[in-house]
């Protein structure tokens, strides 16, 4: 098994293609590195693909009380850059994976090509999210709330009901807190990956400035990370491009993955 170490963890990856060109690939959240074994065969032959495990996914040894960093990110490509000897990576991620693409933006723009994302998280500052994971009232919360999953599927009832999530974010909740080990997972990963938190604003100067070229694939059908959170993006950011195919959140498979590596190239 192949590794990187950052921040003293070490993070999984597998390595597909054999393309004189890197790009790093960061999946979704409860799934691993293979997610994107399907873009090897279209991306292969222009790329290296390391596809990395995120923290408490998959093969990656990470601490479960360490948070991922900007610093650590930078790490990781200061490290990825010196190992294959390169002086541009290319990014692709999808749901938080494009969040760690989005943060190792704005931690390392100058050393960035291409990025590829796809069902994006990142792209706005959710509430909730910073609520449970950046407050000291949230935390604690949200510790109370997986240590008592009835509780937390009444509030989420509530939130509901009054129109504050909508019905896929509860049915996320739902899945999510089904099991002592599901609770696990969003008990160390949430925490993890909450530094990696951006401002719209930050991001879109970043982007403006370094003239980064972006492709964004959103599900039409999507209620979780919605297309007009991409659009708005976009807007003013004439090196972004958006694109809206007939999905939902999981917005890539082998019907469209073609299509996709396509835009990348």
């Amino acid at each position: 098994m192949a590794y990187i170490s950052i921040q003293s963890e070490k993070l999984h990856y597998v390595q597909m293609g054999s393309g004189p060109c890197l790009l790093l690939a960061f999946h979704g959240y409860g799934e691993d590195a293979e997610r994107f074994r399907l873009f090897e065969q279209y991306l292969g032959h222009e790329y290296t693909l390391l596809s990395f495990d995120l923290p408490h996914h998959g093969e990656s040894k990470w601490n479960d009380k360490k948070t991922l960093t900007a610093e650590g990110l930078t790490e990781l490509i200061n490290t990825v850059k010196s190992t294959f000897v390169v002086e541009k990576v290319s990014l692709m991620g999808y749901s938080i994976g494009g969040r760690v693409c989005l943060a190792i933006v704005a931690a390392f723009p100058e050393s960035i090509e291409k990025i590829l994302l796809m069902g994006t998280d990142g792209l706005k500052i959710n509430s909730f999210y910073y609520f449970f994971t950046r407050t000291f009232l949230g935390t604690r919360l949200f510790i109370y709330m997986l240590n008592n999953p009835g509780i937390c599927l009444t509030v989420a009832g509530w939130l509901r009901r009054l129109r504050l999530i909508s019905a896929t974010q509860f049915r996320l909740v739902v899945h999510s807190i089904q099991s002592d080990v599901k609770r696990s997972l969003l008990a160390r990963v949430w925490p993890c990956l909450s530094k990696l938190v951006y401002r719209t604003a930050m991001l879109k100067a970043i982007v403006k400035k370094h003239c980064l070229q972006i492709v964004i694939f959103m599900g039409a059908y999507d209620k979780l990370l919605p297309p007009m959170l991409a659009e708005r993006f976009a807007e003013g950011l004439p090196t972004v491009r958006v694109f809206i195919p007939q999905k939902g959140h999981r917005i890539f498979d082998a019907e469209n993955a073609r299509e996709i590596a396509q835009k990348l190239l």
